[in-house]
C-alpha cells in the first residue's frame, strides 16, 4: 500500500514539475479522460506497467529508477539542474499568501462557452485540484463537472464532495458542500463549517475562531465526538471556503414521527380500555340481574 502511495506522489510531482494540469497530462499520455490519473494520484489504484512506460515516453527526462522505485533524483543528470519556469512563480505565490494578503481562488473554471461555473471537486479529483491551484490558471475542458445553482456564482464558489465520518451527523460521505471563498481569514465566523485546502489535503471542519496571525496554529473541529481536534500550521493553508449549502441524498426524518406514533398508540389503548371497561360493566350488570332472579325463584 505504501508503494502505491509513493508512485502516485511521484506522478503528481512529475505533472507539477512540467507545469501540466491533470487534464493536460492525460492528453499527453494519450488518455481520452483524466480519470486514471486522478485515481493514481488519489491513491485509489496502482499504475500498471503500460502506464509507467507511457509516462517515461512522454517525459523522457524522468529517471526510470526514481519513478519505479523512488531511488535517485526525479530527472536524469543532464536535466536535473534545470528549473521549471513555474517554480519561481509558485514560490512568489506562497510568499504572498503567507504574508497575510487577501486570498483569492487560484483556480478559475470555464465551460466550453467561456462562462464561469461552480467547479465540482469530487473526492477522486481532489489531488488534481490541489496541483492546479498551486499555479493560477484557467482550467478549460477538465473532467470536472460545472454546476449552475440559484444564488451561487461560479466566480467565488466551489462544490466539494465530502469523504469520511468526522462531520457526522451534519455531513455524510458523498454529500456535496457548496462553499464560498473567504478572502480575509480574519473574517472567519467562529464555529462555522469550512473547507480548508492545505498543501496535502482538503479538510471539511469547523474553525473555532478567526485567523489573525501568520505564525499561529489553526484548530479544526469535528462534529463527530469520536474525532479529536485537528491542529495545522497556518502557513500550510492555501484556501478557505465557507460552506453555505449542502447537496445530499439523505432526506431528514420527521423529528416528531416517533412522538406521533406513541401518541397514536396511547390513544388506541385508551379507546380500547374505555371500550373494554364498558363491556366489563355490562357483563357485571347482567350477572347481578341473573343472581337476583335466581334468589327470587328460590
Amino acid at each position: 500500500m505504501e508503494q502505491e502511495k509513493q508512485v502516485g506522489d511521484r506522478l503528481a510531482a512529475i505533472i507539477e514539475h512540467y507545469g501540466d494540469s491533470i487534464y493536460g497530462a492525460a492528453k499527453k499520455l494519450g488518455h481520452g479522460r483524466p480519470t486514471k490519473l486522478y485515481n493514481f494520484i488519489g491513491h485509489k489504484f496502482k499504475p500498471g506497467f503500460d502506464t509507467l512506460v507511457e509516462v517515461l515516453q512522454t517525459y523522457p527526462e524522468v529517471n526510470p529508477g526514481w519513478l519505479l522505485l523512488g531511488k535517485g533524483e526525479m530527472l536524469t543528470p543532464a536535466k536535473a539542474a534545470e528549473q521549471p519556469k513555474s517554480a519561481k512563480k509558485t514560490t512568489e505565490e506562497r510568499a504572498h499568501v503567507h504574508s497575510g494578503g487577501m486570498h483569492s481562488p487560484a483556480v478559475v473554471t470555464l465551460n466550453m462557452a467561456g462562462d464561469e461555473g461552480i467547479m465540482l471537486v469530487p473526492t477522486p479529483a481532489q489531488a488534481g485540484y490541489q496541483l492546479s491551484r498551486e499555479r493560477p490558471q484557467v482550467l478549460k475542458e477538465m473532467d470536472l463537472e460545472l454546476l449552475t445553482l440559484p444564488q451561487f456564482s461560479g466566480k467565488l464558489h466551489r462544490a466539494f464532495e465530502v469523504e469520511g465520518s468526522s462531520m457526522e451527523p451534519t455531513l455524510w460521505t458523498s454529500d456535496v458542500v457548496i462553499a464560498r471563498c473567504v478572502a480575509d481569514w480574519r473574517m472567519v465566523k467562529p464555529r462555522h463549517v469550512y473547507v480548508v485546502v492545505t498543501d496535502d489535503s482538503m479538510i471539511v471542519k469547523r474553525i473555532p475562531r478567526p485567523i489573525q496571525n501568520s505564525d499561529e496554529e489553526v484548530e479544526l473541529l469535528s462534529d463527530n465526538s469520536y474525532f479529536s481536534p485537528h491542529v495545522i500550521p497556518r502557513e500550510t493553508i492555501w484556501e478557505i471556503w465557507e460552506v453555505r449549502g449542502i447537496l445530499t441524498t439523505r432526506v431528514p426524518a420527521n423529528k416528531d414521527e416517533a412522538f406521533e406514533r406513541v401518541a397514536g398508540l396511547l390513544e388506541i389503548m385508551a379507546r380500547d380500555s374505555t371500550d373494554m371497561r364498558g363491556r366489563l360493566l355490562e357483563m357485571m350488570e347482567r350477572i347481578t340481574i341473573r343472581q337476583g332472579e335466581q334468589l327470587r325463584l328460590t
